[in-house]
């Protein structure tokens, strides 16, 4: 009889600590998924306020660009560049056309530091066609194009210019 009472304390011992360690573990199940929950409104917030934070910046950005943009007294003059060199010999008839930019500052309408020549292009007399010169204008006006500055002001028309080039090419190479 001590045994069966002994068996039967052990059993309900047993009994009572497997319950125990259900309850305990759906306790922390709980915990774990109000954590969850915390974490995933923490989340929410945060991202909320960095989103807030990330407009707030960038109106800020567009209102100083603009006013930077309208008070600015500076002008960037940007016109096409031509360069005709070479020398003719009696054997040898070599000239090499330069195409490029020519670009100055102008600060309150008077210019400002030395004029700059960027060159494009580099076309020998041989090379020399409509295709090559096309190619070297489309290249230049996409360098220009790409250019993001409201300051920037382009004196003179591309396709006059490169149209001008060979007429004044096909002069040149007419003269002996």
């Amino acid at each position: 009889m001590t045994q069966d009472i002994l068996i039967g304390i052990i059993a309900a011992s047993l009994i009572w600590i497997i319950i125990l360690l259900i309850v305990n573990s759906q306790q922390k199940q709980k915990q774990m998924a109000a954590l969850r929950a915390i974490e995933i409104d923490f989340e929410k917030e945060k991202n909320q306020i960095l989103d807030q934070m990330r407009t707030e910046k960038q109106s800020e950005f567009e209102k100083g660009y603009l006013s930077g943009a309208e008070k600015s007294d500076f002008i960037i003059h940007v016109e096409p560049y031509k360069n005709i060199d070479g020398k003719r010999t009696y054997f040898q008839n070599s000239q090499v056309v330069e195409i490029g930019y020519i670009y100055r500052l102008f600060v309150k309408g008077v210019p400002s530091l030395d004029p700059h020549i960027q060159i494009v292009e580099r076309i020998k007399m041989s090379e020399l066609n409509e295709k090559n010169v096309d190619s070297a204008i489309g290249k230049l006006e996409l360098i220009l194009d790409k250019i993001p500055s409201p300051h920037l002001r382009l004196a003179g028309n591309l396709k006059e210019f490169g149209k001008g080039l060979l007429k004044n090419i096909k002069t040149k190479r007419l003269d002996p």
